[in-house]
């Protein structure tokens, strides 16, 4: 029978199948519902898994050394996050002077460059386009940047740590945390068979059936080219920015609850089933 999303609990899992990427459609789970500082009446979706490998920015063509060597861990700045919210081939611009795009001679070991291939949000049925809802996110800065903190504005973005529930950077809240997350065991994520097995980067540990590493939007702050990310354990940790062999779990997109989905509902949540024409997914 019909119904809203917003119906669904939170961690009920959802898809649409007309969204895909690598060929498959994208799973999701409901990370939180009128999440505070999100848009209003709002769902959260976050990928239930990890959907790529790949880094979060590319070594810089001058200025900050540490930059040049290891890319930058400026989250407005960052070749994933542009990624994340373009369509199409071609979709990378240069945010600055010294900026490259995340191509094969500039990402560590020239694992999993990117820069050829489509932007994430290409494989988006015009429904769920139509559903994205622009969030205004706060993300601290790094030290070599001033410290503090700025504003983004983007449809599809990583978490913070203040969002997975692993406190604030620098002093800086980015957030508050999803209700989704409450412990090292909630955050931890496996990522797709596709996302594996379009990995130029291989380790035994790399499997479909095996928690991995995930890229947040944090800095490590008084790093220049360190960025957070949640261990394989679901603890906090660091990397470095061009490093192509951690996973990106683009988090909470904003779901429309104008758009009515059809489908069965069933608690507790755990698996699928709801469609928006072609949405499903089970409470």
């Amino acid at each position: 029978m019909p119904q809203k999303i917003s119906n669904l609990p939170v961690l009920a899992k959802v898809r649409d199948t007309n969204t895909k990427y690598y060929g498959v459609p994208i799973g999701f789970v409901i990370g939180d519902k009128g999440h505070a500082g999100y848009p209003a009446n709002s769902v959260t979706l976050v990928t239930e898994r990890i959907i790529k490998i790949c880094c979060f920015d590319a070594m810089e063509s001058g200025g900050n050394s540490q930059r040049q060597s290891y890319g930058n861990n400026r989250y407005s700045l960052a070749n994933i996050r542009q990624w994340l919210n373009k369509s199409g081939t071609g979709w990378y611009q240069a945010q600055h002077s010294y900026d490259r795009a995340p191509s094969n001679a500039y990402v560590w070991s020239n694992y999993n460059e990117y820069d050829t291939q489509a932007g994430f949000l290409t494989g988006f049925s015009p429904e769920m386009l139509a559903a994205l809802l622009t969030t205004t996110l706060t993300v601290a800065k790094p030290s070599v940047d001033g410290s503090g903190s700025e504003t983004v504005q983007d449809k599809v973005f990583l978490l913070s740590m203040a969002e997975v529930g692993l406190g604030s950077e620098n002093g800086i809240s980015e957030g508050s945390k999803l209700a989704m997350f409450s412990d090292n065991n909630s955050r931890r994520a496996m990522p797709t068979a596709q996302a594996v097995s379009n990995s130029e980067y291989t380790n035994s540990s790399l499997s479909a059936s095996q928690y991995w590493y995930w890229w947040l939007r944090s800095p490590y702050s008084s790093s220049a080219y360190s960025v957070r990310d949640v261990n394989s354990d679901g603890s906090l940790n660091n990397n470095n920015a061009y490093n192509g062999n951690r996973g990106v779990r683009p988090a909470s997109v904003e779901y429309r609850d104008r758009v009515a989905r059809k489908g069965e509902s069933r608690s507790p949540p755990s698996k699928e089933g709801v469609s928006c024409p072609d949405l499903t997914g089970k409470g």
